[in-house]
């Protein structure tokens, strides 16, 4: 870390800084004294008006600009929060960024009922705008133009629906799917029910509409057999480079006739029914698939020829080869869908033992009407219908054993009351029974599972311990735990509802865009209140299981609002904030460490030079902190910047004075509004001053400001944003140089900050005031003692 000393630079002084003070009504001059205000202040011009956010006010000051040929502007007013973005409306013709606000009326007259603390507080605030004035920078804000075109990872039913939504807003959007057809998990369940509806319809006839429209429109390509293998972002867009394997069949000639599955002669499981089945080495996976063509599967093919020789359409390539294609996009969505758990993992339950032990995805296919039963309950073991199916729950949710996931898996008990609700429909005879642990059916889900009870399906509140086999028939061992009883449960059939985990797929894509994870694997939205479709790559969204489990009717409503996002990115041109990093590549020796610290993902390499995307960069700082060759700069926030407003705070500094120099990131700034909002007092010795993220300061900053004058330096952070852990292990670091030149460490504390606990800050300012207090009187008593300590 550097520790450079700063220096004034001359040329700065000569500007002509206008000074404009508000009354507001009272509420500020009530508790201000505006003439010794006015006075204390070193300006071109100090002006004083009772609105100045009124068209008056904006009148005053334009005029004022003209007139005088004022070259930057400090508004003393109320927060920046409210009316920063009036104000620099009211520069013109200065540049919007060469106004500076001062808060004096949530920082003083709100919050100081002395008058000659709110008074001194207010010339302190405004002094420190106006120094920062001096060094701010003509800059203007950028627009966001991305490019509109769409990666859409993922061809399941989330895939498909924000694929669509982005086609039909005129955007052009690839889906990439790694499996011969899409339409993912969706069309193998056979039945859906929507929480409003006591019957189920068929998944296929809701589906197939809308992957038709896929099909037909010119704003969609489909990629199927292809996967994602390396991405690199550049200026908001996207450059993907996809494989796409060969499936030896071309799809402009296949006519699916199907007699090259007629005389292949190699047979393997068939994934579509679960492995329930079996299928040829060149096949279709379902009647109904898109595209509507037969592939080879390369893995089991012994190249034979005999399918070669029967296609009278000369469809057949076996010279066909992997292509690997470029694409750039403006955003990506990734919709990479989930896979089962293991239940081979959970012995005790008999799966892979005893073949009427299935899975609930098993069963989904047996009561299809184009799966392996064509629609009929009958028993793998001796095609018979069950007389009984018990259903275990939480087969691996739930679950804190190796290899379990501790999560709820959120779908399974309405999947199991669907499939229970389906037998007793077609086979009233067969008693249903649910072994649970939790039934959780939440809103409208819960007059589903009345209806079910109604209809004789049983409920036992108890997860299941064993299925084992006795006396020729399967028992399910369970405690029964609302009466406390153990059970043994003979049975014909027993389908355990296994767990969603992540697919495979979505943690290589994760890795490969680089976007963040939860612990469980899924992809990490950005913030799961306000920004539940984002991830933490700005441009890069999320929908679908690829997120955590959840339902059909969740997963449309998430791809919607995925395709929401991007489209206002794309349509819009949205303006965002200035102040981005800068690398001078003169100066940069590319080591590299700001690439490895931005959380952001805003650092990016292109041709050998190391450049920030604007669109992601935050202005945190960070890389700031990282680059030992100084190569780095926050556009309209350089150091001199930083450095002049806590000159500015400092200035004038009267002997026994305490001064507490406050760095607050945007959450703790409206914090600290909510404190002047509501009148909370807290010591006047707090100087509050906003700043992107705690990041930004460095310890060249933290030493000026003590050797200047401060008595203590508090740091208040958002500990949601995902740079907070760095912002720890920096505040550690800076305590340590701060022992080395001899200034007290307890001089420095960093907290959490939170929009909401405003009382708490306001406490915790308290304390460490009080604390400040103690750390002054101690170094004063050594001081008279001879003794060097601070």
């Amino acid at each position: 870390m550097t520790r450079n000393i700063f220096t004034a630079n001359p040329a700065k002084e000569k500007l002509k800084v206008g000074v404009f003070l508000c009354r507001c009504g009272g509420n500020i001059s009530d508790n201000v004294d505006m003439d010794r205000l006015r006075s204390s202040l070193d300006a071109e011009l100090v002006e004083e008006f009772e609105n100045l956010c009124s068209i008056n006010g904006r009148k005053l000051i334009r005029d004022s600009i003209i007139d005088k040929d004022l070259d930057r502007v400090v508004v003393a007013a109320c927060s920046p929060i409210t009316h920063e973005k009036t104000f620099q409306k009211y520069v013109q013709p200065l540049n919007p960024y060469l106004m500076q606000m001062a808060n004096i009326r949530e920082q003083c007259s709100w919050v100081h009922l002395d008058y000659e603390q709110a008074t001194n507080k207010a010339i302190s605030l405004t002094n420190a705008a106006i120094e920062k004035a001096k060094y701010s920078e003509p800059i203007n804000p950028l627009l966001r133009r991305t490019k509109k075109s769409v990666a859409v990872i993922g061809g399941g039913i989330a895939g498909i629906t924000t694929a669509l939504s982005l086609a039909r807003q005129g955007i052009k959007t690839r889906i990439i799917e790694e499996k011969s057809t899409v339409g993912g998990s969706m069309v193998k369940i056979g039945k859906v029910f929507s929480p409003e509806k006591l019957a189920e319809e068929c998944a296929m006839c809701l589906l197939n509409p809308l992957v038709n429209e896929v099909v037909e429109n010119k704003n969609i390509k489909i990629l199927t057999n292809s996967r994602l293998i390396r991405s690199e972002r550049r200026a908001g867009n996207f450059n993907l480079i996809i494989e796409k394997k060969p499936g030896f069949v071309k799809e402009e000639r296949c006519i699916a006739c199907g007699s090259c599955a007629e005389v292949c002669p190699v047979e393997v499981p068939n994934s579509w029914n679960e492995g329930m089945t079996i299928r040829k080495a060149i096949y279709k996976s379902f009647p109904q698939a898109v595209p509507d063509v037969y592939t080879i599967d390369a893995e089991n093919c012994i190249q034979c020829g005999e399918c070669q020789e029967t296609c009278k359409m000369d469809a057949i390539d076996f010279s066909m080869e992997t292509e690997i294609l470029s694409l750039n996009v403006g955003s990506v969505i990734i919709a990479t869908g989930h896979q089962g758990f293991d239940l081979t993992k959970r012995p005790e339950y008999g799966y892979g033992r005893f073949p009427d032990v299935v899975s609930q995805m098993e069963l989904a296919r047996i009561t299809g009407v184009n799966g392996p039963t064509e629609g009929q309950l009958l028993r793998p073991s001796n095609g018979e219908v069950p007389r009984r199916v018990v259903m275990i729950q939480c087969a691996g949710s739930r679950d804190d054993k190796p290899d379990g996931m501790p999560y709820c898996s959120k779908v399974c008990c309405m999947m199991a009351m669907k499939h229970a609700n389906v037998i007793k429909h077609y086979y009233p005879e067969t008693e249903v029974m649910i072994c649970y642990t939790d039934m959780r059916t939440p809103g409208m889900y819960e007059k589903y599972l009345r209806y079910g009870q109604k209809r004789g399906i049983k409920l036992i509140r108890g997860r299941a311990g064993e299925v084992t086999w006795k006396n020729g028939t399967l028992v399910v061992r369970a405690e029964e735990s609302l009466r406390n009883e153990p059970l043994e449960i003979e049975t014909d059939m027993v389908v355990l509802s296994e767990a969603i985990l992540p697919s495979e797929g979505t943690k290589e894509v994760a890795k490969l865009l680089d976007v963040g994870l939860t612990e469980d694997m899924f992809i990490r939205e950005s913030h799961p209140k306000i920004k539940p479709v984002n991830t933490d790559v700005e441009g890069i969204y999320v929908c679908g299981t690829a997120q955590g489990p959840k339902d059909i009717t969740d997963s449309i409503s998430q791809a919607n609002a995925a395709s929401a996002k991007v489209a206002e990115l794309m349509n819009g041109n949205l303006e965002v904030e200035p102040f981005v990093a800068e690398i001078d590549s003169d100066r940069c020796s590319m080591c590299k460490q700001c690439l490895n610290i931005c959380k952001y993902k805003a650092i990016y390499l292109e041709e050998d030079h190391l450049k920030t995307d604007p669109i992601a960069c935050k202005g945190c700082g960070v890389c700031l902190s990282q680059c030992l060759d100084e190569a780095i700069n926050i556009r309209g926030n350089a150091d001199e910047k930083l450095f002049a407003v806590i000159a500015g705070a400092l200035k004038n500094k009267n002997k026994g004075e305490r001064v507490i120099l406050t760095f607050l990131d945007s959450v703790g700034y409206l914090a600290a509004d909510n404190m002047g909002i509501n009148k909370i007092n807290y010591p006047e010795s707090i100087r509050i001053i906003k700043l992107p993220s705690v990041n930004r300061l460095m310890i060249k900053h933290i030493l000026y400001a003590f050797e200047n004058g401060a008595d203590g330096i508090f740091l208040g952070e958002y500990p949601d944003d995902i740079m907070y852990p760095h912002i720890k292990e920096k505040v550690k670091q800076l305590k340590k140089v701060l022992e080395e030149s001899n200034i007290n460490p307890n001089r420095l504390t960093l907290h959490r900050v939170y929009i909401p606990y405003f009382r708490g800050l306001a406490n915790k300012l308290t304390l460490f005031d009080q604390k400040i207090i103690s750390l002054n009187q101690d170094q004063y008593t050594a001081d008279c003692g001879g003794e060097s300590s601070a």
